[in-house]
């Protein structure tokens, strides 16, 4: 096939071919750009949504769990249980015995004249001073219970209101007495009540 083109409107024709390719191309890749923008839309706005709900959910759980007040008065509660529990399981480093060491003496003490309920440790006196409370199944056994007590060579200051001895049954009793000097370490037997619950 014979070409009857001279070489300038050979090279106009190659000039506006590529031209249409380039703007077919820019247009080609324009629609493909403004299509995957429609399809990220929908992912966008899902992401947004789900992003502005965690941000929500936040802001709840902080309200609900992140007050200061309370943070400070759970705080406050650790380091109290932690001071009680330190003293309670401390040794006898000064001349008086430790806490556990008088409970567990007391223990020993108490036999099987009285029903110990409560023990109320007072590290602030000096000497220490213990508030045992509990109840007696008769008068005798209370009675002896305190000349227990006296004979103790730890405790002193043993005292018990005279209305305790009113009943002659189930007495309620409220015994207060101080820890003069260190008491020697007593392990509990299988038969020693927990000081968990009522002794």
């Amino acid at each position: 096939m014979l070409n009857l083109l001279d070489t300038t409107e050979k090279k106009k024709i190659f000039t506006e071919y590529y031209f249409r390719i380039a703007v077919v191309s820019i247009f080609a890749i324009g629609a493909l750009s403004v299509a995957s923008l429609f399809l990220l839309i929908p992912p966008y706005i899902f992401s947004v949504s789900k992003y502005n709900n965690a941000q929500l959910n936040v802001s709840v759980l902080e309200v609900k769990y992140g007050n200061s007040e309370k943070e400070k008065e759970i705080a406050a509660q650790i380091r109290d249980i932690n001071t009680k529990t330190e003293l309670l399981l401390a040794g006898g480093a000064s001349a008086q015995s430790s806490p556990l060491q008088s409970i567990l003496n007391l223990l020993k003490i108490k036999g099987t004249f009285v029903k110990i309920n409560a023990i109320s440790y007072d590290l602030t006196s000096t000497p220490h001073r213990i508030v045992l409370s509990g109840i007696a199944p008769t008068r005798d056994g209370l009675a002896a219970f305190i000349e227990e007590l006296k004979k103790e060579p730890t405790l002193s200051g043993v005292t018990l209101p005279i209305s305790s001895y009113v009943k002659s049954t189930n007495i309620s009793f409220s015994i207060v007495f101080n820890i003069t000097s260190s008491a020697s370490v007593v392990k509990p037997s299988k038969n020693t009540p927990s000081v968990s619950r009522p002794f």
